[in-house]
This record gives C-alpha cells, sequence and structure tokens, in this order.
C-alpha cells in the first residue's frame, strides 16, 4: 500500500523535473535596446527635428539600432539608422541612398 504513493512521488518528482529543464523560451528583454541606450523619445525628436521633416512611418530596434522611416515634405521617403547607445544617425546597412 505504501508503494503505490511512493512510485507517484517519484514519477510526478521526476515529470517536473524533466519539464523544468526543457523549458528553453527565449528570453524577451534579449531583444530590447540595452539598458544604457539612448531613449527612444530622444531619437525620434531628433528625427523630428531634420529639416524638411512632415511623419514618421515606421520605428524599429534590431541589431543595436533603431531604425526611423519618416517622409519629407515634398513626399520623399527618408531611412535613418540611429545608433541605440549613442543616438547618432548612420546609413542604413541595406537599400536607401547609401546602402550596398
Amino acid at each position: 500500500m505504501k508503494t503505490i504513493p511512493i512510485i507517484m512521488a517519484l514519477s510526478l518528482l521526476t515529470a517536473t523535473s524533466a519539464f523544468a529543464q526543457s523549458d528553453t523560451r527565449p528570453d524577451p528583454l534579449a531583444k530590447l535596446p540595452p539598458a544604457n541606450s539612448v531613449k527612444l523619445s530622444q531619437v525620434i525628436a531628433k528625427t523630428e527635428g531634420r529639416p524638411g521633416f512632415y511623419a514618421i512611418k515606421s520605428v524599429s530596434y534590431s541589431d543595436g539600432e533603431y531604425e526611423i522611416v519618416y517622409f519629407m515634405d515634398d513626399g520623399a521617403e527618408v531611412r535613418m539608422n540611429y545608433d541605440a547607445e549613442t543616438g547618432e544617425a548612420r546609413p542604413p546597412k541595406e537599400g536607401g541612398l547609401f546602402g550596398q
């Protein structure tokens, strides 16, 4: 009679430890800008201050850079990349006027 509760307890212990080891969900914070990065609001303000700025189309973050796509007064679409740690503008890595 005592063997059944012991077997059940051991199987439960084995199952929970196996479940804990198989939990390989990615860290949601890994894809966010680092804690010491420039605030996104500062980068947006810098973009909005550019001559001829009209409106922001999209904002994204990847590989240490913010990418902001915006429209000029004349309807031209501009893509700017900003270093997340310094807030400095860089030419886009792909496509755009300076991309290869």
